[in-house]
Parts: structure tokens; C-alpha cells; sequence
């Protein structure tokens, strides 16, 4: 029997380090339907087929529109239910569309699969997956979703690479099964198994605080700190019209440059792999980006953060036009890797900051339904001006400006006072 004098323990283990793991193990090899990925894909099937590099990316930026709509419904879904059987549903149908377009052999069957594909990426799992780590943590939220997003990185690092290799070994269709197979062992298995909505549910507290301590002085900040808007709520400020529009402008630049990374660096006179290396390279110093902003947001505001890091970015796309040797793309992908990798750790934290996680899944859910817009226009954009140009360099100019008005946008919004009286945790 425990003595009246002494301060309740902490649990051994946290379940929430569980939900760490499980949402780094579904980012790491979810990150197959994303454009560093994709864009290994486009040179050897529209070569194959004969199809316009606007052809291929329509297909894409068509299942981003499409997952604006998703996004809208998963927010008020997630809400209520938790993430855990809408991202296993996403990771399943993912998998299956990638194993499926190893039969392939027209162009609406590749519309019809990556409009599936995308708008499951961009309607389902940006959103759901948005609410993990937040759900369980508030005093150490950086730090768990720094943690958490290694997999992306580690991921889009590793299975260009891997999939590079398949497509020189034996072709994109070998490729596209692998990663679909992969997708569902690694992403859709222990999220189904090992995943849940809140440490609420467990008989938890966020942080893995003592559940009989809601009396002491801790337990009384955490409910403070755990104050949440609703999505009416946060639309009466300024903030979330900023910092949606703020995110949608990187976003744009984002999609754009990372689907035609690869074209664009080989029209250079790049190898292949110097290219493919770059976004390796890109990539897993993302990690090293998104772990710093997870402890530099419990240390700075977050506000500053983002307005920073998408300087950074614009940056980033100065060098990149620089780059017509291998070590100026080796370059390019360290500064680009740190200054991206912070970026979507560093958004994901500012809602949850801004608005508390009780409802955090339908403001996410109306904030991608209008980035999954510039998402979509990116890189149809960027594959237009080079079918018109002959370049990219024009567009990338674009993305540069685009950036410099999200950082402006992103440092001028203020976040919301959640008054004494809102929702506690």
C-alpha cells in the first residue's frame, strides 16, 4: 500500500511510445506514393507508353483534388472514432494500387489507380495521421513528433533508392509490386494491430501523467494546456486563414519541384543516380530536420519556426537552379533536406499548438482540402511550363516568391487566445 505522503509514480512504460512507433512505421513506407518516389517512376513509363509527362502527372494531380474532398469527410471521422481503421483503410488501398499497376498497360488504368492512390495520401492519411501524436502527448509534444516523423524520412530515403534498384534490376512493374506489398506488411499490419485513439481510452493522461494525480499542480497545467477549439471557433481568427494559406503556398513549391527533381537534374546532364542520390540524400536529412524542429518547438514558438524554415525552403530552390554538378545536387539535397523535413513536422505542430487536439481532426481536415488543391497544382504546373518552355527553370523561380510569401504569412499569424472557459482535456 502505497504511503498518503508520497507523490504517485509514474507508469513503467507509456502506451504512447507505442503509437510513436506504429506512426513512424506507417509514414516510413507510406512515403511510396509521394512525388520523390513517383518521380523515379515517370521517365520509365511514360517512355514506355509514349505518355506526355502532363499526362503522368494529371493522374496525379487529379487524385490530390479529389482528396479535398476525403480530407473534409476523415476530419469529423477522426474526431469521433480515432485514425486507427481510417488509416488502415488508406494504407490497404495504397498497397493494393501499387500491386495493381504492375498489370498496367493504359493510361485511364493509371488515372484510375493513382486517383485512388492520392486522394487516400492527401485526404486520408495527411489528416488522420496528423492527430497521433497530439492525441497523446502535450508537455512533450515536440519531442514524440519529432520521433514519429523519422519514418517519412527514412522512408522517401531508403525507397527511392530501393526502388531505383528494382527499376534497373528488372522494371517499374517488379517496383510497383515490392512497394505494394511493403506498404501493407509495414504500414497497414501494425496499425490495425497496435494503434489507438487516446491515452483517454486506457485509463491515461497525456504524457503518461499519473492518472490519480488530477489533483496535483501538474495534472491542473496539463488541463489548462489541454484547452481545444472547435472548427467554428478557430474560423472567428485570423490565424488559421494565414496559416492555411501560409502552408498551401509551400505545399505548392513542395509537390512541384519533388515530382520533377529527378527530370529536371538529369536534363542538366546528371546521371541518373547522382539524381536518385540527391533525394536520398534530401531525404534523410530530413530526418535530422524534423527531429531539431520537434525540440526546437519546446524551446521557441512555433510561429517563428515556420516563418523561418519557409525561408529556408525558398532558399533552398535558389540553389537548386545553381545545380548542374553532382556536388551542388549533393548540396542541395542537405540544405533542401533540413529546411523540408522541419517544414511538415513544424505545420503539424502548429495547428495542434494553435487549437488543441480535441478537434484537431476536422480543422486539419478543412486546412488539406485547400492544400491538397496546390498540392495537385504544383506539379501539373511545373510538367505545363516545361511541356511550353522546355524548362523548368521559370517555374522554380515561381516556387522561390511562393515561399517568401508563406514565411511572411506563417511570422504575421498570432495564435489564438483559448479563453479560461473553453473545453478542457
Amino acid at each position: 500500500m502505497r504511503r498518503p505522503d508520497k507523490p504517485p509514480g509514474k507508469p513503467r512504460f507509456f502506451y504512447g511510445w507505442v503509437v510513436v512507433a506504429v506512426a513512424a512505421l506507417g509514414t516510413f513506407s507510406s512515403s511510396t506514393e509521394t512525388f520523390p518516389v513517383l518521380s523515379i517512376f515517370l521517365k520509365p513509363i511514360t517512355e514506355e507508353f509514349g505518355w506526355t509527362r502532363a499526362e503522368f502527372t494529371g493522374a496525379i494531380s487529379l487524385g490530390g483534388l479529389v482528396g479535398s474532398g476525403a480530407a473534409l469527410a476523415t476530419g469529423p471521422v477522426v474526431d469521433r472514432f480515432g485514425p486507427r481503421w481510417a488509416l488502415t483503410f488508406a494504407y490497404t488501398l495504397i498497397g493494393v494500387t501499387f500491386v495493381l499497376m504492375y498489370f498496367m498497360s493504359e493510361l485511364w488504368h493509371l488515372y484510375g489507380l493513382q486517383i485512388f492512390a492520392r486522394s487516400m495520401n492527401t485526404g486520408v492519411l495527411s489528416v488522420a495521421s496528423a492527430v497521433i501524436v497530439p492525441n497523446w502527448f502535450i508537455a512533450k509534444r515536440g519531442k514524440a513528433t519529432a520521433l514519429a516523423g523519422l519514418g517519412f524520412p527514412a522512408g522517401a530515403s531508403l525507397i527511392p533508392l530501393f526502388i531505383a534498384f528494382m527499376v534497373a534490376a528488372y522494371s517499374w512493374r517488379e517496383a510497383s509490386l515490392g512497394a505494394g506489398i511493403m506498404i501493407l506488411v509495414v504500414s497497414a499490419v501494425p496499425t490495425a494491430l497496435l494503434l489507438r485513439r487516446r491515452p483517454e481510452d486506457m485509463g491515461l493522461l497525456p504524457d503518461g501523467a499519473p492518472p490519480e494525480s488530477a489533483s496535483d499542480t501538474p495534472a491542473r497545467d496539463l488541463r489548462v494546456a489541454d484547452r481545444s477549439l472547435r472548427l467554428r471557433e478557430a474560423a472567428r481568427h485570423p490565424a488559421l486563414y494565414l496559416l492555411i494559406i501560409a502552408v498551401s503556398l509551400w505545399w505548392f513549391g513542395r509537390t512541384g519541384v519533388m515530382l520533377h527533381a529527378v527530370p529536371y537534374m538529369t536534363d542538366t546532364g546528371l546521371s541518373d543516380a547522382v539524381a536518385v542520390g540527391a533525394l536520398a540524400v534530401h531525404s534523410a536529412i530530413g530526418a535530422l530536420g524534423a527531429f531539431a524542429a520537434g525540440f526546437l518547438r519546446d524551446r521557441f514558438s512555433v510561429r517563428y519556426l515556420i516563418a523561418i524554415d519557409f525561408l529556408m525552403n525558398g532558399l533552398a530552390f535558389v540553389l537548386l537552379l545553381a545545380v548542374d554538378t553532382p556536388l551542388l545536387a549533393m548540396a542541395w539535397g542537405v540544405f533542401y533536406g533540413l529546411a523540408q523535413g522541419a517544414s511538415v513536422t513544424l505545420q503539424r505542430l502548429a495547428f495542434a499548438d494553435y487549437y488543441g487536439r480535441r478537434h484537431l481532426g476536422s480543422i486539419e481536415g478543412v486546412a488539406r482540402a485547400f492544400t491538397n488543391v496546390t498540392q495537385a497544382a504544383g506539379p501539373l504546373v511545373a510538367a505545363l511550363a516545361f511541356d511550353v518552355t522546355g524548362s523548368y527553370r521559370l517555374i522554380f523561380v515561381v516556387f522561390v516568391v511562393s515561399n517568401v510569401v508563406a514565411a511572411v504569412l506563417a511570422g504575421a499569424a498570432k495564435p489564438p487566445e483559448i479563453p479560461e472557459e473553453g473545453e478542457a482535456g
